[in-house]
């Protein structure tokens, strides 16, 4: 891992975080090391902007979108979600999965069939990202296989999400 972006907002490394927070603080440093400040400047000074402000602008985006979040946690502790290489889910989640792709299908046409769908897919990732925090958040986080587990269903999840979206006529 390059960069714990944690550290780059002085955030504590924790799943559960302030987004507008998280925004003030990427706004305050983004000023302070925008490359237009340092035009005039040497070129390490130029070379030190562009790169602190592409590391900000990346901190932010992995920070405010929880996959991304928790990957890197998992990183930081030295864990891979894998997930171009590791295509084994549990049984009963992948069941649930196509059970829902079946509904979404069946509903198509028929918007409160997928509203009504979006709303399930909405609260089992409330669930599994509060799952996360819980794992993720503890002074002594034990099952991080778990928590792998967890954020690969939860790409899932938000996958589908933008789907369901999609089928609604909504782009996110």
């Amino acid at each position: 891992m390059a960069r714990n972006y944690f550290e780059l907002f002085e955030l504590p490394a924790r799943f559960d975080i302030d987004l507008k927070d998280l925004a003030a603080r990427h706004r305050e440093r983004i000023r302070v090391w925008h490359p237009d400040r340092y035009a005039q400047g040497s070129s390490e000074e130029r070379r030190r902007a562009v790169t602190t402000s592409a590391d900000l602008n990346d901190g932010l985006k992995v920070l405010r979108n929880p996959v991304s979040r928790a990957r890197h946690l998992l990183a930081l502790r030295g864990i891979s979600t894998d997930e171009d290489t590791d295509t084994s889910m549990d049984a009963d989640f992948l069941m649930q999965q196509m059970a829902w792709r079946e509904r979404l299908e069946e509903g198509v046409g028929r918007p409160e069939e997928v509203t009504a769908l979006a709303a399930l897919v909405a609260q089992s990732r409330d669930a599994k990202e509060s799952a996360l925090a819980g794992l993720l958040d503890g002074e002594q986080t034990t099952d991080l296989d778990r928590a792998r587990e967890l954020v690969r269903e939860l790409q899932f999840l938000e996958r589908f999400a933008r789907e369901l979206d999609c089928a609604t006529g909504e782009v996110l």
